[in-house]
């Protein structure tokens, strides 16, 4: 209706302006005739003028013929329809130039296929393939099957049987007809012989399927493990390979040259299996062990492409020596009965160290790091035999000392460390330059008549207020001061202190967004000047909230604005010490 009415405007526009044109025609024509005439009286005879009764001469009108009106018709015809053509050109160059590209189909098949194997919920699934017509295309080439035994369980009776058919049918119904899987992931609450078999066949069923990522977890009860097939360990399409509960033929052949991704958790390892599995894949990348038993001494010299070992309290493993240059990533953590030699000397690459070692030494330590010019992250958790960390480094960003008890001083000589976390009794940095830091996160806690040590930290955040500006924020009791100037620092009185500095304001902001979300606090203050931009982003952010706010409709996992029942803001105005300065403070209701 629309265009009928739009292309009826467009006639009649043109009729006028031809009608116009016509008329001009006309007239012209009844010029030249009438002089025409006129000089035909003056020749031959003298007629006089009919006068009309003001003098003026009148003439007859300019009649029109039959030929005249065919020719105005088809000239009026070719008239409109050339407009018509040149509108409809213009609307078609206009589409052109408005319609937009579609770059999400345009993305290469194996980046939305990565991106499609992060999402593990299956309605996400469905609404990001509603994106673009290619990704559901995709999506119907793109397996990725999760069974989780653990979803039948019911009040009374047996759901092992439930489980299995479940299963069966599943593949039944949608492996068949594929020829290759992208990931096949089992998790089993228990395990039996019958259960044992059906799981052999149905991973046998991803295997020869060409599956990339397979995954099987199992539940140790009463140290009952499933025995890996020995299948499983020569496929030539996997490339990631995680297992959980599981126990290894020792004479078995590991033959996976495609593998880069191994990943072993609550299993029994002998001495002989982890060698067998460097040898067997030459491509590993990364290597974790969690809560295993049975390794005793962790050796690994061979040319292999590792650039990240994790070791989780693994029971019996007494020697670790590692000889990968091209390690980045390593961490161990142990328990404190637990006593287990490391030598890592050789790998000079080494960018990242996490260690949580009770039995670690000052000795021990810098003859550790001295050897590594390119770290630059270091975490220490738990080493009570630490007493004084000295650390030289030019590349270091980050810095954590986490419960180290007995830490009395640490020097630091980074130029370029950017983030400081320490969680002690102790205040040991008073010797530290402060230059380069971004953000800094100090959480003193103390144990029984003790109190926090006020004075060094006193004269620590005094570092900060001379480089910069900088935002401090101090909890206690689920009470949080925002402090956006350090031109005086305020008098803390505690007994457990959680302060954090940020220097970026952009940090600053989402930092609002998740300490709402994880610790939920009964008051939020902030102290700065009223006309302070930062200010005014709390405000809206907090008070001009929805009552029935739709930001997580989609999700199960709500954010913080779903939970607030009320919000109080109360406004106290400083005196004149405090520089014009005000503490706004949100008093917080949340939903049980």
């Amino acid at each position: 209706m629309f265009m009928k009415t739009r292309w009826l405007i467009i006639d009649r526009q043109l009729k006028r302006s031809i009608s116009k044109k016509l008329l001009k025609i006309n007239r012209k024509k009844q010029k030249t005739e009438h002089s025409s005439s006129l000089g035909n009286q003056v020749g031959h005879s003298k007629k006089p003028n009919i006068q009309n009764k003001k003098g003026i001469p009148s003439y007859t009108p300019f009649t029109t013929t039959r030929k005249s009106k065919r020719k105005l018709s088809s000239i009026f015809k070719k008239v409109i329809s050339s407009r018509k053509k040149q509108k409809m050109e213009k609307v078609d160059k206009v589409d052109e130039v408005v319609e937009p590209t579609d770059r999400i189909s345009e993305l290469p098949e194996p980046i939305i296929h990565h991106i499609l194997s992060l999402l593990h919920c299956p309605r996400d699934v469905a609404r990001i393939t509603a994106l673009s017509k290619k990704w559901r295309s995709i999506w119907a080439s793109f397996f990725f099957f999760n069974f989780d035994q653990k979803r039948f369980k019911t009040s009374g009776g047996d759901h092992t049987e439930k489980f299995i058919t479940f299963v069966d049918n599943s593949l039944a119904s949608k492996l068949d007809p594929m020829v290759r899987i992208h990931k096949f992931k089992i998790s089993l609450s228990q395990i039996n012989p019958k259960l044992k078999l059906y799981t052999n066949k149905w991973v046998y069923s991803a295997i020869k399927r060409n599956v990339k990522e397979l995954e099987i977890h199992v539940e140790e009860k009463k140290k009952k493990h499933y025995m890996l097939p020995n299948f499983i360990l020569t496929s030539s399409t996997l490339t990631s390979l995680r297992l959980s509960g599981c126990k290894f033929d020792n004479e078995v052949i590991i033959n996976l040259h495609n593998l880069k991704e191994l990943s072993i958790k609550n299993s029994h390892v002998d001495k002989n299996v982890i060698p067998s599995f460097i040898r067997g894949c030459p491509l590993v990348e990364d290597l974790r062990l969690v809560h295993c038993r049975g390794i005793g001494h962790l050796e690994i010299s061979t040319p292999v492409k590792l650039t990240r070992v994790e070791l989780h309290e693994c029971h019996g493993l007494v020697v670790i020596n590692l000889e990968v240059p091209s390690l980045t990533s390593f961490l161990y953590i142990g328990k404190k009965s637990w006593f287990c030699e490391i030598n890592i000397g050789d790998c000079e690459n080494l960018k990242c160290l996490t260690l949580k070692d009770s039995n670690l030494t000052d000795e021990e330590f810098q003859q550790m790091i001295i050897k590594f010019d390119n770290l630059e992250k270091i975490a220490l958790r738990e080493c009570d035999y630490l007493e004084r960390i000295t650390i030289l480094s030019m590349k270091l960003k980050e810095l954590s000392v986490i419960r180290c008890k007995n830490v009395e001083e640490v020097i630091i000589d980074a130029p370029n460390l950017s983030v400081l976390e320490y969680f002690g009794e102790r205040m040991p940095f008073a010797c530290m330059s402060v230059g380069g830091l971004c953000e800094a996160k100090l959480n003193l806690q103390n144990k029984k008549d003790k109190f926090v040590p006020l004075k060094e930290l006193l004269i620590f955040l005094m570092k900060f207020r001379r480089k910069g500006d900088w935002k401090m924020v101090v909890s206690s009791n689920k009470n949080v001061t925002i402090h956006e100037e350090l031109n005086n620092v305020p008098y803390l009185t505690s007994h457990d202190l959680k302060i954090e500095l940020i220097k970026s304001h952009v940090k600053m902001k989402g930092y609002i967004g998740n300490l709402l979300r994880m610790s939920r606090p009964k008051t939020l203050s902030l102290v700065s000047s009223s006309s302070s931009e930062f200010l005014k982003f709390v405000k809206e952010k907090i008070m001009s909230r929805e009552k029935n706010p739709k930001c997580c409709t989609y999700y199960s996992k709500k954010c913080w604005l779903h939970f607030i029942k009320d919000v109080k803001m109360v406004v106290f105005e400083g005196d004149e010490t405090s520089q014009q300065l005000q503490q706004t403070t949100f008093q917080f209701t949340w939903k049980s």
